[in-house]
């Protein structure tokens, strides 16, 4: 009912707003003809104040013609919807700031003062909390990230990332750590507000003719991914051949405030993760027999199977001792390498080439020759 009044006295209807909102404008006025990034422009609002944007929008190109361009997206968020409207032209921003100025210099002087009811209360507020976020959106704008790979080199006094497509000027306030990179391949992640100029946020080592790949250990898909990549290489007469490592997905969630990590397929699960990554970084030597070995073994338990692959007891008793007392500190540093830094949160195998993800390894040119990759993953 709230809603209904409020429209009202902004004198609109609700439906009509609705059906404006889903309709794909064509531009607004002429688009700038400009190479130059432009950062987008996004609203967060509630059903109020996008009924007011959207009726002071309509009311604009009644008045004054043309036609306007944004993005919507409806979700619940909490116990309530919002309205998440995006917007490219930051003329359209301009525009829209005036259109709900007029509106809402009719509202107020259609208005008694002294004789305010709770509804024009409610629609003073939605305009008030609407022009905040316009301004708010208008300063600051919202960058596409952009991820660059190449060399970092010195360039004066400068710092450049050398890519394929030629240097590209380091800029912004992290653009002094790169120079502890000179002369290495990175991958850089940041934004072009500037033609040529990239404002580095995060920058790691590219990892030249590295493989890795990311499983959840007894998932189907990643053990068969596991046993193809390693067949793959294992015929494969190539002189550099790629170096293929394996790391391991955790999930991370609240409970009565603190982090916990949980897997997929259970407490088993993360153990065989934890055996898996001690044999990896302490004991690389037996790593790809065990991984295979386990791809066949189905639940045999971990013990018995490094009993398999021939290891002492010593040394099994030594990698128990491990995952039990250091088990938080391994999974944390897991997770921060997997889902900090490479942002693999789900998806059971996911790969990354040379610190780069990739959706279809049958698209690197190294892996061309590989077969049957259908795309299947465990998920939560």
């Amino acid at each position: 009912m709230k809603v209904l009044l409020l429209c009202q006295v902004i004198r609109g209807a609700c439906l009509i707003f609705l059906a404006a909102a889903y309709t794909q404008h064509d531009g607004y006025a002429e688009t700038a003809a400009t190479s130059a990034p432009v950062g987008k422009h996004v609203l967060r609002l509630n059903l109020n104040e996008f009924s007011i944007l959207n009726v002071s929008e309509m009311d604009g190109l009644l008045k004054y013609g043309g036609s306007g361009e944004f993005r919507l997206q409806m979700a619940k968020r909490g116990d309530a919807v919002v309205w998440t409207v995006t917007i490219d032209n930051p003329r359209l921003m301009e525009l829209l700031g005036i259109f709900v100025g007029e509106k809402t210099m009719k509202l107020v002087q259609s208005l008694d003062p002294n004789n305010l009811d709770a509804n024009q209360k409610l629609a003073l507020e939605a305009v008030k909390s609407l022009t905040q976020k316009l301004e708010d959106a208008q300063k600051y704008p919202v960058w596409d990230s952009v991820k660059l790979a190449g060399t970092v080199a010195q360039q004066g006094t400068n710092w450049v990332i050398q890519t394929a497509s030629g240097p590209m000027l380091v800029a912004g306030t992290n653009a002094g750590a790169v120079s502890s990179w000179a002369g290495r391949g990175v991958v850089a992640d940041g934004f072009v507000k500037v033609p040529g100029q990239f404002e580095l946020a995060r920058v790691i080592e590219q990892r030249t003719n590295t493989l890795e790949l990311f499983v959840m250990s007894q998932c189907p898909f990643g053990q068969r991914a596991e046993m193809k990549l390693y067949n793959f290489l294992e015929s494969t007469n190539v002189v550099d051949k790629p170096k293929l490592e394996i790391r391991y997905i955790f999930y991370k969630q609240q409970k009565d405030g603190k982090d916990v990590y949980f897997s997929l397929h259970g407490d088993e699960e993360i153990t065989e993760n934890l055996v898996q990554m001690v044999l990896r970084d302490h004991y690389a030597p037996l790593f790809e027999h065990y991984v295979r070995q386990r791809a066949g073994s189905g639940n045999l338990p971990w013990r018995k199977l490094l009993e398999r692959v021939g290891l002492d007891k010593s040394f099994i008793d030594e990698i128990e001792a491990r995952i039990t007392s250091q088990r938080e500190a391994l999974i944390q540093a897991e997770f921060n390498y997997v889902t900090v830094q490479y942002g693999i949160s789900d998806g059971s195998p996911s790969y990354v080439w040379e610190s780069q993800r990739v959706m279809d390894l049958t698209k690197v040119k190294m892996f061309n020759a590989m077969k049957d990759f259908t795309g299947e993953a465990c998920n939560n």
